[in-house]
């Protein structure tokens, strides 16, 4: 569901974009001829009034600027302009008198994509959930274990969505469940904090070896945000320590450790199957003394392009393919990186694109067990 702050802000926004997008098709129905140049000019100017009036009018109303008011704008006013604009152009006639047909027609299967992405994008995609699992085999432990990685929660008002969410999680059975970081988007920290607390001690979470959380960035889990797992099962990891869990070693980083590109000292102990957990991928880059290295933050760049990945990967310098997916490492670790099980919030862009949410459920097993991966 669309969650508009202020429903008159809603109301004026459309309004004003559909006195736009009349008076440009006032413009193409006028001209004796829309050339494919003249329409688009007209489809910029169109996409520039969106920008402007989200803008101007969440500032009038005090509320904060929004790419919801923009990407929602530019779907279904840019859905509405092409097909009316298609109609028109077809009911003009060319300087010979003759019907146009060709431009009008390719508008209409432009726009049929068109309204066929922003649907996607805006209102599937972003609660479409997947699971995604690996399988693991090494000799470094003894019976098989089950390990949940979520990330990115980033609940601006922990609904059916997130309860689903965390009812998945525990539907696998996990042995350990570890959380990676960004749980609210901030905007109403105080408020969001004790919905998202709420929540978790209503699913209540349960796995034999423990359930952890780091913190991700300030910007979203602010000061207080060990709140969030108060009279929970899970315990919440704000510094990087090394822990014994089972019969593996778990290396839980800060959120400055993670974002660092720096080896990680005193990681590897003995010869104990090592994961190391943080929000950010980066620390990645570095050649880290571990066997499985957990990330998210990047979302898996929540607009993915078929054949070539993410736009954008939120973190500096760091491989564009490495924000999504499993990555091998050059010393034989491997780098997981989740899409989150939420989406950008508040001021970001509420909108997926062949890159589905996600979470991993991590199944290691004895090496002389055979190993698949999905």
């Amino acid at each position: 569901m669309i969650g508009y702050p202020d429903m008159l802000t809603h109301f004026c926004y459309h309004s004003l974009l559909l006195l736009v997008d009349l008076l440009l098709l006032r413009s193409i129905w006028r001209s004796t001829y829309t050339t494919f140049l003249h329409f688009l000019v007209l489809a910029w100017i169109g996409a520039f009034a969106a920008v402007v009036l989200a803008v101007v009018l969440t500032g009038c109303l005090e509320q904060r600027v929004s790419t919801r008011f923009v990407l929602h704008g530019l779907a279904w006013h840019g859905t509405f302009f092409l097909f009316a604009s298609a109609f028109l152009m077809y009911r003009q006639r060319r300087n010979d008198g003759k019907a146009r047909r060709c431009f009008p027609s390719l508008l209409v299967v432009f726009g049929c994509i068109y309204f066929g992405v922003a649907i996607d994008a805006l209102l599937i995609e972003p609660t479409w959930l997947i699971i995604r699992e690996i399988t693991i085999s090494t000799p470094k432990i003894t019976k098989p274990m089950t390990i949940v990685f979520c990330s990115d929660i980033h609940a601006e008002h922990a609904g059916d969505y997130e309860r689903w969410t965390l009812q998945k999680i525990q539907e696998q059975n996990a042995d350990l469940i570890l959380f990676g970081g960004d749980y609210i988007p901030g905007t109403n920290a105080e408020q969001e904090t004790r919905d998202l607390n709420q929540l978790f001690r209503e699913v209540d979470l349960q796995a034999p070896l423990g359930i952890y959380a780091i913190r991700g960035t300030s910007g979203h889990d602010w000061r207080r945000w060990r709140e969030i797992f108060e009279h929970t099962a899970i315990t919440p990891i704000g510094s990087t320590v090394t822990k014994p869990i089972g019969e593996i070693h778990v290396t839980f980083l800060s959120n400055r450790d993670s974002e660092a590109k720096r080896l990680i000292p005193n990681a590897k102990q003995g010869n104990k199957f090592r994961i190391m957990v943080g929000h950010m991928p980066c620390y990645a880059m570095a050649t880290q003394e571990a066997d499985l290295l957990l990330a998210g933050h990047t979302h898996g760049g929540q607009v993915q392009i078929p054949f070539w990945g993410p736009l954008i990967t939120l973190s500096e310098d760091l491989p564009r393919q490495w924000a999504t997916g499993i990555t091998p490492m050059s010393n034989g670790a491997m780098l997981i990186v989740s899409h989150g099980s939420g989406h950008s919030r508040g001021r970001g862009p509420r909108i997926r694109f062949y890159c589905r949410p996600d979470f991993w459920v991590i199944r290691l097993v004895p090496a002389e067990q055979p190993a698949s991966r999905s």
